[in-house]
């Protein structure tokens, strides 16, 4: 029995829970190989890649927001008050997951503003040099692959100074848009697995992030979907700081089904699908 033999044959019999088993068979090694760049694809992609310096194309590109025509409007720039004076380390340190909240927190229309626009809204409009007449940059407190911004941020709303329901946030106009009015803690709690372990019925909103698939892919190919979760990443970790900075807290949930999620917020789950979901809550009366 050779070396290579010897070795099947004990991994055959490994039950420990570490080894090769664990990634042989996994979709996500498969993805990860097969966007891995090497000297012909990144030329290869770097056609496409250029293509995106054409004015019309760099122009549309440039304004990656999704908008509900038809919706009310609720301003959030009206409500804007003073950001506060914040030790950024001091916050860093203290941010922990949430899991318990007080059930009576009404969330305001300020605090609302802050996390929403603070985390993923537009702060400032930049043209690349020579570009200045075909289309700016909404740039934002996170980075993106392109500057492309595929995400999308819907918030549930729970508890606050608003109705409850489902609105989308506009980062370009620091707005909500009224998707569907309603009391929808009962059917969040049947699609996202939280409770016991996270009290998600005593939370004062619920934040939730899509990728817009195609505005990446088709500058950055399959590689793009690695920079689509890498900012999802970032805004909820914005997120999650920024709510502590303002006194409250936040919980990051990764057990849901997608498919029924997405169909709760009114998307195909194919160009649009659902990747982060994020509990906000008033901290528990000590």
């Amino acid at each position: 029995m050779n070396l290579k033999e010897i070795k099947q044959k004990y991994d055959a019999l490994d039950n420990s829970m570490y080894g090769a088993k664990n990634i042989v068979d996994s979709l996500a090694m498969l993805y990860h190989e097969n966007s891995k760049f090497n000297t012909h694809s990144m030329r290869k992609q770097g056609e496409k890649i250029y293509a995106f310096s054409n004015p019309y194309i760099f122009a549309r590109s440039s304004q990656p927001f999704k908008c509900y025509p038809n919706a009310e409007r609720i301003d959030l720039s009206v409500y804007q008050q003073e950001l506060p004076e914040i030790d950024m380390f001091k916050i860093m340190r203290e941010r922990r997951s949430l899991r318990m909240y007080n059930p009576e927190y009404k969330l305001s229309l300020n605090e609302l503003n802050i996390i929403l626009h603070q985390s993923y809204g537009v702060q400032e409009w930049s043209a690349p040099i020579g570009s200045e007449n075909e289309g700016k940059f909404g740039l934002r407190n996170v980075p993106s692959g392109g500057g492309l911004y595929p995400l999308e941020m819907y918030v549930v709303i729970l508890n606050a100074h608003i109705p409850s329901g489902l609105y989308h946030f506009r980062p370009d106009q620091q707005s909500l848009e009224v998707i569907k009015e309603g009391d929808f803690a009962e059917e969040l709690l049947g699609i996202v697995q939280a409770e016991p372990y996270v009290k998600l019925g005593d939370a004062s909103a619920v934040v939730i992030t899509t990728g817009m698939i195609e505005r990446v892919i088709m500058k950055y190919g399959d590689r793009g979907y690695r920079f689509l979760m890498q900012e999802s990443g970032f805004v909820g970790m914005q997120v999650s700081l920024i709510t502590e900075g303002i006194g409250l807290g936040s919980c990051m949930l990764g057990g849901y089904n997608d498919d029924f999620l997405n169909e709760f917020l009114g998307i195909d789950g194919v160009f649009e699908t659902v990747n982060n979901v994020i509990t906000i809550g008033g901290k528990p009366k000590s």
